[in-house]
């Protein structure tokens, strides 16, 4: 029988920066040097440059949603959704949340995260329950967050229950995953919760077939879980965060 323990570890994938294209870097300097408001400096991201940032962010994200850990680009939305983005440009910082200032926190690659859809195409998304279905940026709109997929320390207080539950100690972040952000909806149409266990079923599928001593296998595959190439397992931050409390679990033993 293979224990589930629920506590700490990073439960959101932690993303690592790539160095950022020289000529976005090279429009932030253009438009801080005319004076441009963040929105106004923003507005200049065109494609084709925006296209490459976008498919950067997605490439150092292994091509999963910052907030929800979902696929990116989104499968949700179709050809004909012509509206709408299969993958959205992020602002940690929310450029209306800097004000009139020529900071250009817009063009800052640092600040910039690849999000999906936020579940815009719910078919119970709409009229005056529409918000209630939303999530990751669509949920958030500018609201300030602490929660920060950069910042390790951020991430540390996250914990999954074992029904796909994410959680956190810190009141702040709690409040950032289920109200801000909304990523414990679980509607028929959204199954956040669903697809998290799902992924906690497989691991706990295979370690119970598996021969050999039981820390050790957790060791093996927690190592194929976080050096996943691009792109990475949809939902993967619960299968870290469980294979590290088996671990932990059996190191105190």
């Amino acid at each position: 029988e293979v224990k589930v323990i629920e506590g700490q570890e990073k439960a959101m994938i932690l993303i690592k920066k790539f160095p950022a294209p020289s000529d976005l870097e090279t429009l932030k300097k253009e438009a801080e040097e005319q004076g441009l408001s963040d929105k106004d400096g923003y507005a200049k991201l065109r494609n084709p440059l925006k296209t490459q940032v976008r498919n950067l962010l997605m490439q150092e994200q292994g091509h999963l949603c910052a907030y929800c850990m979902r696929r990116i680009p989104d499968i949700r939305i179709l050809e004909e959704d012509v509206d709408l983005s299969d993958v959205y440009i992020e602002h940690w910082q929310a450029r209306s949340a800097v004000g009139d200032t020529t900071e250009n926190k817009g063009l800052d690659y640092r600040n910039m995260l690849a999000v999906c859809s936020g579940n815009e195409k719910a078919p119970e998304a709409n009229g005056k329950h529409k918000r209630r279905f939303l999530t990751c940026d669509k949920k958030r709109e500018n609201a300030p967050l602490k929660i920060n997929p950069l910042d390790e320390e951020t991430l540390e207080t996250i914990y999954y229950l074992t029904d796909g539950t994410m959680k956190s100690t810190d009141v702040v972040i709690d409040e950032d995953i289920n109200i801000r952000l909304n990523l414990n909806c679980d509607t028929d149409a959204v199954t956040l919760l669903k697809n998290r266990k799902a992924v906690l079923d497989v691991i706990q599928k295979d370690l119970a077939n598996q021969e050999g001593d039981f820390q050790q296998n957790c060791i093996e595959q927690l190592h194929i879980w976080e050096n996943e190439a691009d792109p990475k397992t949809p939902y993967i931050g619960i299968a870290i965060w469980w294979l590290k409390k088996q671990i932990h679990l059996l190191n105190a033993d």
